[in-house]
């Protein structure tokens, strides 16, 4: 896994040093930050890389520079700046590397990260930045409100009066290289998707701790810190709790009761935050925190400077439809995975108001092309088309079957389970 070889972050206390040292001393401000998003994104991946060119970026947000995209959406303006894809390509092109978003709404920062880490391992690249930037505007204020997750007053993550989160914004960057020198690794990392609910998390918090998991591989959780989602909502805080319960974690601590809940950057700005934690060897406790209580006990730090006893840092974030994201932080780096070989078996791809696939004849391997493969298969999709190039895809036409979650996607979603489905079949469960 690759080395964490520069990183930065910028809060409504300054950069990566005064955020730490408001932490350390219990401070909360949460707010936004002055300037286009675009500027601050670059100026916090320069800080980052010091000077030292970069092979790709990978921004990680839920929804970009939300108030402007929302704006070129209305009048369809080219491009529609603002987006998360524009975002990405525009930060590329200043920082001269192609460029592209990862968007798993909150667990953004540990999928943007983990990709970032599969790129490297593959040898597409030997130097990534990967940014966590997210605008806070009316559209995402409006949505945690419909939902009632605002808190009324301040953001007490654990706490047993905890009433919700507070929205606030953060730019971070962290670098990421392809080698085993000396200093802090991303020693594995971890995804999984609860896929129960539009917004809420699994109450047992398993696919969380599924992630956290796999993070540590063969890593032990017994004794390692733990720097947790914590949006300070009751849900969320319960889930954790249960999440990791009897992983043997020596403590636990969360930073959105200072910085407030910053979207998709949230991951990434923990992530710079535990690279000081190892460097300096002080944790900040957990602001907010009064009155300890959750579902399940929580070996929780109380608001202050603590001495770091934990050999290692587990990172965990959570965001809407049931996604999890899980780091590993360490000062050693994980053993290197066996290479694995593969072969392209079966290929899909929609046409027009239908499809064609490939199958691989008997016996037979294939490049990523469909080259090798056998003769072409076309098909048509049953029912009325979505417009004159696009089949709607309804649950019956794909699945042959009523489907009670099938309203829930979009176009592009069910196109995806179209395509999984015509490369069947699958192992039961899938």
């Amino acid at each position: 896994m690759p080395r964490l070889a520069g990183h930065a972050l910028l809060t409504p206390f300054g950069d990566l040093d005064a955020s730490f040292a408001a932490l350390l001393a219990g401070r909360s401000a949460p707010g936004e930050l002055a300037g286009p998003l675009l500027d601050l994104a670059e100026g916090v991946a320069r800080a980052a890389l010091g000077g030292v060119p970069v092979d790709l970026v990978i921004l990680a947000t839920t929804k970009g520079d939300a108030g402007r995209w929302c704006a070129g959406l209305l009048t369809e303006e080219a491009g529609y700046p603002g987006g998360p894809a524009w975002l990405a390509a525009a930060l590329g092109e200043r920082l001269a590397a192609p460029g592209f978003a990862v968007s798993g709404a909150c667990a953004s920062g540990p999928l943007a990260c983990g990709v970032a880490a599969r790129w490297l391992r593959a040898g597409r690249a030997r130097r990534v930045v990967v940014v966590g930037a997210d605008r806070i505007g009316d559209f995402v204020r409006a949505g945690f409100a419909a939902l009632r997750a605002i808190a009324s007053e301040a953001c007490r993550p654990f706490d047993a009066g905890r009433d919700g989160l507070v929205l606030g914004e953060t730019l971070a960057a962290v670098v990421l290289e392809a080698d085993d020198a000396p200093g802090l690794h991303l020693a594995g990392w971890g995804a999984t998707l609860d896929a129960c609910h539009l917004t809420a998390p699994a109450r047992d918090g398993a696919g969380l701790r599924r992630a956290v998991q796999a993070a540590a591989g063969g890593a032990p959780t017994a004794g390692a810190l733990l720097v947790a989602h914590g949006t300070g909502t009751r849900f969320n805080d319960d889930a954790e709790a249960h999440a990791y319960a009897g992983l043997g974690i020596s403590a636990v601590t969360a930073f959105k009761g200072a910085f407030g809940h910053s979207l998709g950057a949230c991951g990434i700005a923990e992530l710079a935050l535990a690279a000081e934690i190892l460097r300096q060897g002080r944790v900040p406790g957990v602001i907010g925190l009064s009155s300890p209580g959750c579902a399940a006990p929580l070996p929780l730090l109380s608001t202050g400077a603590h001495a770091l006893t934990a050999p290692r840092v587990l990172l965990a974030n959570a965001g809407f439809g049931g996604v999890n994201g899980a780091l590993l932080l360490d000062r050693a780096p994980a053993p290197a995975a066996p290479p694995r070989g593969a072969r392209l078996v079966a290929a899909a791809e929609l046409v027009e108001a239908g499809w064609r696939r490939w199958r691989a004849t008997t016996g037979a391997t294939a490049a990523v092309t469909t080259t090798g493969l056998g003769a072409a298969e076309d098909g048509r999709w049953s029912g009325p088309p979505a417009s004159e190039a696009v089949p709607l895809l309804s649950a019956r036409a794909v699945l042959d079957r009523v489907d009670a979650t099938w309203g829930r996607m979009d176009l592009a979603c069910r196109a995806l389970v179209a395509l999984g489905t015509l490369l069947g079949p699958h192992p039961s469960g899938t």
